[in-house]
């Protein structure tokens, strides 16, 4: 029986992280969470990577989106003063219809190839927004719909949910406070129902769950202090901003498209 119970001490311990691996894992929440602050989206698509190179990405991923639950929820009654309520729920039930679709596709599609296609046509977007492409008016509801289809098209695909969002606002006629505040809404929504599955595939461990309360502290901290920058910066640095963002995010997504194809 002590022998039963020094195993199990064992193993729970063993699957402790480290002090160092600790604090790696909070620096890299502060740097995503910088870039969320200031710019409403980006906080997985960075704090995955940089977790990436401490723990497993079966680790990484869940305690990432469960963080950007948490946060969505924490400041969803000031982001949703400011978010564009008309355009935002019409996403939203575009990414849920798309989100199957994106499932069914990957399993004809390889991942690494969806990855690389998606890349290309963020690259495309870039190019785009880069070059001053602006909407006049608000895109239709159908349009919209189509936009959050495309958005749960990708989150099926690739875990990408955000770059068809962000074109959209980007290239509408929305103010940086408004885009902001409604990419913050709207992530927090598609992450509930990353979070969903994550919990019915099993992958929402005690260890998940214990470092993500435990960074909680610092992605709140570090997306105050983006906010600061953003609400001192200009329209056009958080454009530009934005822009530089999806470009990584666009070159991030081709290099593990191509290193996973090899």
């Amino acid at each position: 029986m002590q022998n039963l119970i020094a195993a199990a001490q064992a193993s729970f311990l063993g699957a402790l992280p480290t002090p160092g691996a600790i604090a790696a894992t909070l620096a890299a929440v502060m740097a995503a969470a910088l870039l969320r602050g200031f710019t409403g989206f980006g906080f997985a698509l960075a704090a995955v990577p940089l977790m990436g190179l401490v723990m497993a990405p079966a680790k990484a991923v869940p305690i990432a989106v469960l963080l950007q639950l948490l946060g969505g929820l924490a400041d969803l009654r000031r982001n949703r003063r400011d978010c564009h309520w008309p355009s935002l729920r019409w996403l939203i039930v575009g990414a849920v219809i798309g989100s199957p679709l994106g499932v069914l596709a990957l399993s004809v599609a390889p991942a690494p190839v969806a990855r690389i296609v998606i890349s290309v046509i963020i690259a495309l977007a870039v190019l785009m927004l880069g070059r001053g492409f602006a909407l006049a008016a608000v895109p239709s509801r159908f349009a919209t719909v189509l936009v959050g289809a495309t958005s749960g098209l990708f989150n099926g695909l690739a875990a990408m949910p955000s770059p068809p969002a962000i074109v959209y606002y980007m290239s509408g006629p929305f103010r940086a406070a408004t885009a902001r505040a409604s990419l913050l809404v709207f992530f927090l929504a598609t992450s509930i129902a990353a979070f969903t599955s994550i919990v019915a595939v099993g992958l929402a461990s005690s260890a998940v769950v214990w470092l993500a309360v435990l960074a909680l502290p610092v992605m709140l901290l570090g997306t105050w202090i983006g906010e600061l920058g953003f609400r001192r910066g200009t329209e056009r640095l958080h454009r530009h901003v934005s822009i530089v963002s999806l470009g990584v995010i666009a070159l991030i997504s081709a290099a593990k498209g191509f290193s996973e194809l090899m």
